[in-house]
């Protein structure tokens, strides 16, 4: 993209519409598959990643549809989370999506995302950083987020950051993500 580094800044209402132009889709060889054992209360489950025979190419899947851009706009009008984009060359390559869940003071992480064209420079990590501080200075307790299996970059990205593998939830999709394996996984990532 462009030598200058991207500007990453506060969202408004006339940035949603272009959000669409933004391509976050991901491409992984391998996926997390989880490993059940025992049952009833004596069950546990572990992920181990393995290689796919196709790579998963997640594509369009993670556009910015009507629907979606609703909900950040609605998100954006409550005033009260952190919702930034990363911008340059006038177009829309990032954003960040936080909203507060009062009930268990942990803030929650709707989005995290970067265009492809973006990506291996920083700019992830300056946003959850970013998320991080924002959530620490309001007081909570933890950043908590979801992402699938098959989204194995993002799953190593949050290790990274430090965040920890709290919950696995194979029923919380369509039954046609969860033929294709797509399981949900929950991070959180302890601010006290």
């Amino acid at each position: 993209m462009s030598a200058t580094r991207p500007l990453i800044r506060p969202m408004t209402e006339t940035d949603v519409p272009r959000l669409a132009d933004m391509r976050a889709g991901f491409v992984s060889p391998t996926a997390l598959q989880v490993e059940q054992t025992g049952s009833g209360t004596e069950v546990g489950w572990r992920l181990v990643e393995r290689a796919l025979p196709v790579p998963f190419d997640k594509g369009h899947g993670y556009d910015f549809d009507a629907r979606e851009r609703a909900n950040v706009l609605a998100r954006l009008r409550q005033g009260d989370g952190l919702h930034l984009v990363v911008e340059s060359e006038g177009r829309i390559v990032g954003v960040l999506d936080v909203t507060p869940r009062h009930w268990n003071d942990t803030a929650w992480v709707w989005n995290i995302m970067l265009d492809q064209g973006v990506r291996r420079q920083g700019l992830g990590s300056e946003l959850f950083t970013r998320a991080a501080t924002w959530a620490r200075g309001q007081g909570y307790r933890a950043l908590v987020l979801e992402t699938q299996s098959n989204n194995v970059p993002a799953c190593k990205f949050y290790v990274r950051m430090g965040c920890e593998l709290d919950g696995i939830r194979c029923a919380y999709y369509t039954n046609r993500d969860v033929a294709r394996g797509e399981v949900a996984l929950f991070w959180v990532y302890k601010l006290v």
